[in-house]
């Protein structure tokens, strides 16, 4: 097997699903070729970009699955990290993608339509300044959980258009800030990225949810 489609391999929402494998390693293709142009990614990261950082992500398709007509923020998108992942893995739910860096989101906005993505968008914005409301809203390390909450905490209304209540879904490394628990809000669905893939170079990150309810309650 070659080395692409070995780190693929390991995300188990993608057996049988070739088409989704082609465009994710389609992607990475873009990803390296972007890099050399914007510095989307650190580049000694490059080399191993299919596992660590989208088959990374695409584990949050065995964690989450939206409904039909679902809309999705990713924050703070960088180089489309989940964002250009999960349009791919989820063709029934709009993404939007927000990153501050204009470079950064010409370059999303040219992979989606290298990809052919009608269900992502890539806005030069921060989530605060977009007029309307999303059901969920996607995170990888970004900024400290509380700071992220009081980001998206107005952009998401309440309901349940997933497996998962409408809320965060947070790609977090560590442990859970203070404040949260000094306030008493804890996760109330996880995944253990390290037991997942069952490899050492995860330990400490999980994907979190937290519900609307825990954001405007804190």
């Amino acid at each position: 097997m070659d080395p692409i489609r070995e780190a693929f391999s390991r995300v188990k929402c993608l057996d049988g699903r070739e088409e989704t494998v082609r465009k994710l390693a389609k992607y990475g293709g873009l990803l390296r070729e972007a890099n050399l142009a914007v510095n989307l990614l650190s580049r000694k990261d490059m080399d191993d970009v299919e596992y660590r950082h989208i088959a990374f992500c695409a584990a949050l398709g065995d964690f989450f699955e939206p409904r039909k007509g679902a809309r999705i923020a990713d924050v703070g998108s960088g180089g489309g990290l989940p964002g250009i992942v999960m349009a791919i893995l989820y063709p029934q739910a709009k993404i939007d993608m927000f990153d501050g860096v204009g470079k950064k989101m010409a370059m999303v906005d040219s992979f989606i339509k290298e990809l052919s993505l009608d269900n992502a968008r890539a806005h030069h914005a921060r989530i605060e300044e977009f007029k309307g409301e999303f059901d969920y809203a996607v995170g990888r390390s970004v900024c400290a959980l509380p700071q992220f909450f009081k980001f998206v905490k107005r952009k998401l209304r309440a309901g349940a258009r997933g497996n998962l209540s409408n809320g965060v879904i947070y790609f977090k490394g560590g442990d859970l800030e203070p404040e949260l628990v000094s306030a008493g809000i804890f996760p109330d669905a996880e995944m253990d990225l390290m037991d997942y893939f069952g490899d050492l170079r995860f330990e400490g990150k999980k994907i979190v949810h937290f519900p609307v309810s825990d954001l405007r309650s804190f």
